[in-house]
């Protein structure tokens, strides 16, 4: 039996930020705070937290911190972002080849993990953690016009606690993006952006483990765009970014060709993240970019949905 499909005839979708940025990505929605940390990665990198009880959006630039540690070009980035467990002073992120902490009150980057893939421009990601609080992170090569360089560059990696040395689980990608985990710890989903896939595999909660690798969603990139990042909502359904999509896709895992339900972002077309948050897990927070669409008034800003018919899971925390 497919699973139900959400009412979003009542959906109300909020503009937060005023500004554009080139490519918000990476909502991750802080607990322990009430608070939504999310990126924007090129030209200024910088971490931002929005607290909605306030409506105030705190930036943490990156761009100094982390030309004073040696990056440059496409490794001036930040891809991903999580929270640290019981160290609420810093923050854990994918930047260039390197994982890095973030000090919330001295705004000090530090890198504590590189990858060397033989590759010299390709970078992280989106990136999250798993039910056991271990990092999921994926790479991708340079964009130059728009166009990946090796579409077969990128690879996910995933990072134990204690900051261990990043094990490559899934090669051959182009832009990894969209992780998830299912209620029962059974299955992860992930998406490759540019190929236009949103597969399934199975895992073993307790050692990371992936295998058996297969289509979770048949998605059609004519009609839908891209798949970007993701979320999972507490019956199982994938809310899928679509990047030239201009929403939210809602597709159930269960019935991989079914028709999705999509909620559609006002005067925006490449969507590139979403997450749940609030008290009750029953808002949506969605992010955008505005490199591809200059013309639309709202690209590159962040959303909120409310009263669209679902409430989400909690994002995890890394485990150091």
């Amino acid at each position: 039996m497919p699973l139900p499909k959400p009412d979003i005839t009542q959906a109300k979708i909020e503009v937060l930020s005023p500004a554009k940025v080139p490519l918000a990505e990476g909502p991750h929605w802080d607990d322990t705070k009430q608070k939504l940390i999310w990126l924007s990665i090129q030209k200024d990198p910088k971490i931002c937290i929005y607290d909605p009880a306030t409506g105030e959006n705190k930036d943490y630039e990156l761009k100094s911190e982390l030309e004073r540690l040696g990056a440059h070009g496409n490794r001036l980035t930040v891809g991903c972002v999580v929270p640290i467990r019981d160290d609420p002073n810093r923050l854990l992120m994918g930047t260039g080849n390197h994982l890095a902490t973030l000090d919330l009150t001295s705004g000090k980057v530090e890198f504590v993990l590189e990858v060397q893939d033989g590759y010299e421009e390709t970078r992280f990601n989106d990136g999250k953690c798993d039910p056991r609080g271990r990092f999921w992170a994926g790479t991708m090569d340079t964009e130059v016009d728009g166009n990946i360089q090796d579409p077969e560059a990128g690879t996910l990696y995933m990072i134990e606690k204690g900051f261990t040395q990043p094990k490559p689980m899934a090669s051959k990608s182009a832009i990894s993006n969209g992780l998830a985990w299912s209620a029962d710890h059974k299955t992860m989903y992930y998406n490759d952006t540019i190929p236009g896939t949103v597969d399934a595999f199975d895992y073993d909660i307790e050692t990371g483990a992936i295998a058996n690798r297969r289509t979770a969603v048949t998605w059609n990139a004519k009609e839908r765009g891209l798949p970007d990042g993701m979320a999972i909502d507490s019956v199982g359904r994938l809310w899928i970014a679509s990047y030239g999509g201009r929403g939210v896709y809602c597709c159930d895992p269960t019935a991989p060709d079914e028709p999705p339900v999509v909620l559609y972002m006002p005067e925006a077309h490449t969507i590139t993240s979403c997450c749940f948050g609030g008290k009750n897990l029953d808002e949506l927070y969605v992010t955008s970019a505005s490199k591809d669409d200059l013309k639309s008034e709202n690209s590159g800003k962040l959303f909120r949905v409310t009263d669209f018919g679902a409430t989400g899971t909690l994002g995890v925390a890394y485990c150091a």
